[in-house]
């Protein structure tokens, strides 16, 4: 138990590192201009679910050892580029939902699109899951050494390296959030402010889809930005590691 702390402070130290730069976008697109109070913490809340599931199942299972990385990668950047869809072109989106009948009228269609559905949201969130990536050697030593001795264990560890993410990135929703509150264009759901974090997501989307998300990544790493790395190996210093 002694990883709690470093595990925690990890998960903190994550949102300024290069390899986990596709939960920003995320974030800043999913619930800046919404009016839905709800949203930020419902968003981060998921993604933060939705890394501890994912990373048991692939990392400490083998439920899901024969399917192929690239799968994850279709079906997360597909969801966050339908979700930039939504946004940059609502009316398309209206017509979609109407077709298929998931709103009883048009005046549900557009009270969803002015409070974004707690639905999608959820969805929004849990996207990143399947493909999130980090290089925290905290969350790898989870992964690799803690988790497969104990699972019981591995599972706090990650809990603990979850929660210090959600947190930070929680109040950079809702701080994002507040300042857009302030600007009459946030008020319009069909406005160039949601038109603009449409092409935020729509572009993540598309980053994470064919994997060129993971080409920036190695791109500032090797232009020698570690950030929160060197602070995470000066911590785990200090911390007997498990054998």
């Amino acid at each position: 138990m002694e990883f709690l702390i470093p595990a925690f402070l990890a998960g903190v130290l994550t949102m300024l590192a290069p390899c986990t730069i596709t939960l920003l976008p995320i974030i800043i697109g999913g619930t800046v201009g919404e009016k839905n109070r709800w949203r930020p913490l419902v968003i981060t809340l998921s993604l933060g679910l939705s890394i501890i599931l994912f990373s048991l199942l692939l990392k400490g299972t083998t439920f899901l050892i024969g399917v192929p990385n690239y799968v994850w990668s279709y079906i997360s950047g597909g969801l966050i580029t339908l979700f930039g869809i939504t946004l940059v072109f609502p009316s398309l989106w209206d017509t979609i939902a109407f077709k298929l009948k998931l709103y009883k009228s048009e005046e549900l269609i557009g009270k969803s699109n002015e409070q974004g559905g707690m639905k999608g949201a959820i969805l929004l969130g849990a996207s990143l899951g399947p493909v999130f990536t980090t290089c925290s050697p905290t969350f790898a030593i989870i992964l690799a050494i803690i988790l497969p001795q104990s699972f019981a264990v591995g599972t706090i560890n990650l809990v603990a390296f979850a929660l210090g993410l959600i947190i930070p990135l929680t109040l950079i929703g809702y701080g994002g959030q507040a300042v857009a509150a302030k600007f009459r264009p946030a008020a319009n759901p069909r406005g160039w402010l949601k038109k603009t974090l449409g092409i935020l997501l729509l572009l993540t989307g598309l980053a994470v889809f064919t994997g060129f998300d993971k080409t920036i990544e190695s791109f500032i790493l090797d232009s020698g930005y570690l950030g929160p790395i060197e602070i995470e190996q000066s911590l785990l210093e200090n911390v007997e590691k498990p054998q």
